[in-house]
């Protein structure tokens, strides 16, 4: 579903600037419906707090999820304020390069306000004419869409029922609690049973018609070494989960398949992960929900990776994990390899591609804030000999060009978790701005 982005002319009628206000509405409407957004436009600029208080009412009628106020002059901040409380809308401040309107000083003056008092926005200054402000827009939209959900994304939990309890909730830990309240989430639990019956329960037709398809789709080669009691497995996890997905309306899932039924759907959620599914293999909730929002975010699956090796002195460093990453992540089919592991599971391992910019993540707590790190960095890629002397596991090898002298004192001194997604493109600014919406402290490198 497409961001909806409500427009609105603001001003003040004792300024200059007014008679550009058809201008800026007709332009700027016409170039957002080019994006992925849908566009709600108010016809005439707001100028009283009387029309702001419609004019939000109408916003709000149209479920907006975010509001750009162009200030066609100075206006007073009682007008940005009622619009945003009248729309329950996130706010796109746009000052214009018109000395005169004094426009620009009216959205300096709004945004200081606004981050005084910890209000996530957004702002732009240019014309409705240069595509950076139009982009800005647009990739704004997208992320607040992610935070301004009437539903809760639905995130599994696959494994067995834990026992153990203290003080508090009994089905739910606390921390299943907490992570509802900050990612906007709900958490779902599903019976390793459930998952297991359901896989017995696959037909042999459905497994093999979807080997084929992945053979056919560049997913499987055609001739290779798994056992076929393996692949018709994964073939069964990868139905199931889209079974177990369907009747929980899942947006993403994670199964505890680490230690006691380590292999289990790994191959499963490789194929997924391809399929803008996220099926994390290790019970953790919390990077199995961040890694739904990084695929909303950009166009490439996410690997979790732990960190395996680093060369300060080389600006490397070495992310690996056990093998479930999307097949679309190695520079070829060739380069992947299947394994055995356990009784009938099977591991996908192989080097990340090269890639110019990759973004690495992680999200954590501490004391008193929860906290996000973006840092860029560049996978460089692998030959088969240096890959195979590392473990031949799944492995990214990031260079990193940080401020900062050894990166692994750096992640200690954070506190950071140990596990890290790892994300084709930059996408700081996303996550900067995804992060200040929920009210997550920030690192960025």
């Amino acid at each position: 579903m497409k961001p909806r982005v409500g427009l609105v002319v603001v001003g003040n009628e004792a300024e200059s600037g007014l008679e550009r206000a058809g201008w800026l509405l007709k332009t700027t409407k016409d170039r957002l419906t080019e994006t992925s957004v849908d566009v709600v436009q108010e016809q005439n600029a707001i100028l009283t707090d009387a029309g702001a208080i419609q004019a939000g009412r109408r916003f709000r009628e149209a479920n907006t999820d975010l509001i750009v106020l162009i200030h066609a002059t100075w206006v007073r901040d009682s007008i940005p304020y009622l619009l945003a409380q009248g729309s329950g809308s996130t706010l796109f401040l746009w000052g214009l390069p018109y000395p005169e309107t004094y426009s620009l000083a009216a959205v300096q003056h709004f945004a200081g306000i606004l981050r005084n008092r910890g209000i996530g926005f957004k702002y732009a200054y240019g014309l409705p004419s240069q595509d950076e402000v139009i982009e800005a827009i647009a990739k704004y939209a997208r992320v607040v869409k992610l935070v301004k959900r009437e539903i809760p994304y639905h995130i599994g939990l696959i494994g067995p029922r834990p026992t153990w309890r203290a003080f508090g909730a009994q089905d739910m830990t606390m921390g299943e609690w907490d992570l509802s309240k900050l990612l906007r989430a709900s958490i779902i639990h599903v019976e390793m049973s459930e998952f297991q019956e359901t896989v017995l329960q696959m037909e042999g037709n459905r497994k093999k018609g979807l080997i084929k398809r992945m053979q056919d789709e560049g997913k499987l080669p055609r001739t290779h070494e798994i056992e076929e009691k393996r692949l018709l497995r994964a073939a069964a996890e990868y139905l199931a989960i889209e079974e177990i997905r369907e009747r929980y309306l899942l947006d993403a899932a994670t199964i505890e398949t680490y230690p006691y039924a380590w292999g289990f759907a790994n191959l499963a959620a490789s194929w997924l992960g391809d399929d803008r599914f996220v099926l994390e293999t290790e019970g953790d909730l919390v990077r199995t929900t961040l890694m739904h929002l990084l695929v909303q975010l950009g166009t490439s699956p996410v690997m979790l990776g732990e960190l395996a090796k680093t060369c300060p002195e080389d600006n490397l460093l070495y992310f690996g994990h056990a093998g479930s990453t999307a097949l679309s992540l190695a520079e070829s089919l060739d380069r992947v390899r299947f394994t055995a592991e356990g009784k009938a599971g099977c591991f996908v391992q192989f080097p990340l591609k090269e890639l110019a910019e990759v973004t690495l993540v992680n999200l954590w707590q501490s004391p008193d804030s929860y906290n996000l790190f973006a840092g860029i960095t560049a996978s460089k890629g692998m030959t088969t000999e240096e890959w195979e002397n590392m473990g031949g596991v799944s492995l990214a090898k990031l260079e990193v060009k940080w401020d900062v002298e050894n990166p692994l004192d750096f992640f200690i001194a954070k506190g950071m978790e140990h596990h890290f997604l790892v994300v084709g493109g930059d996408l700081r600014e996303d996550l900067i701005d995804l992060a200040t919406l929920l009210n997550i402290s920030t690192t960025s490198l």
